[in-house]
């Protein structure tokens, strides 16, 4: 867990100072490179099922949807561009594939287009859409969804005994659950006091914690979804790239499910000018 701590904490520093040195830009281009490295490792877990996902198709269009989702101005750019790349995998499977063969092949394809890139894009949507304080409502976004995943970690591991789904991960307990909804409320609504200071932040503190709440539930549904998807591919981790954590799958799995999320919520709140 020691090892784990220092990895997460590293990566937050690095990513921080990515941020404070090129902002906007920095952002879009650190969310682009995880969403890429996590469809390569996500394809890599898919090697094990019987169909397995075009790669170099996927990771060109990660790299379309991330960067169109925050450079393209119509509403939800990234919602038509996900569209497109789905319309075209499935143009080039009926051209290469029989027709007994299609939907067993193609499955794999679209669900990586809707894991990875479709879901992270609404991060790059929250920067576009939040004008001047974009960088802040994603930042907030992603630190309640972490204090989430440290929260259930850490309490799980120290006092953890009730299973929460040991069919999918049976480490993750009921205590952990409710830690992890403790540390993502308790951040979030700190955090949010802390960006009122320094911004006009358009989350009020009660809305901050309710949102930060429902993120720590979702992103432990998104947690046990990935412990899934490695239990039948027969693998510990997505990947050994980050000391601690394992991939960069592992390390964004709670934010596919989180972003589209807060997205929503903050739409719906009026949160984009």
């Amino acid at each position: 867990m020691v090892l784990r701590i220092f990895g997460s904490s590293l990566l937050a520093v690095s990513v921080a100072l990515a941020l404070w040195l090129f902002g906007e830009t920095g952002a879009v281009f650190l969310l682009s490179f995880f969403a890429v490295c996590s469809q390569c490792e996500l394809c890599r877990l898919m090697e094990r099922f019987p169909s397995r996902p075009a790669i170099a198709n996927l990771v060109f269009w990660t790299i379309v949807i991330m960067f169109g989702s925050w450079c393209l101005r119509p509403p939800c750019p990234g919602v038509g561009l996900t569209a497109i790349a789905a319309i075209f995998s499935t143009v080039c499977a009926v051209r290469k594939l029989q027709p007994r063969q299609l939907l067993s092949h193609l499955a794999p394809t679209l669900f990586a287009l809707f894991y990875v890139p479709f879901t992270m894009q609404f991060g790059t949507m929250m920067l576009r859409d939040g004008g001047t304080v974009g960088l802040h409502l994603l930042g907030w976004s992603i630190a309640v969804s972490k204090l989430g995943d440290i929260g259930g970690l850490f309490v799980g591991s120290r006092c953890g005994s009730h299973p929460l789904a040991a069919a999918y991960s049976p480490k993750k307990t009921l205590e952990g659950f409710f830690g992890a909804i403790a540390l993502a409320t308790a951040g979030g609504f700190l955090l949010c006091l802390l960006a009122n200071r320094h911004c006009r932040f358009p989350l009020s503190p009660f809305l901050a914690t309710v949102l930060a709440a429902a993120a720590a539930v979702v992103g432990a549904v998104a947690d046990l979804f990935e412990s899934a998807l490695k239990r039948q591919s027969g693998l510990k981790d997505s990947g050994k790239m980050i000391p601690g954590i394992g991939g960069c799958l592992d390390l964004c799995d709670s934010l596919f499910f989180t972003l589209p999320m807060l997205y929503v919520a903050m739409q719906f709140s009026c949160c984009f000018g």
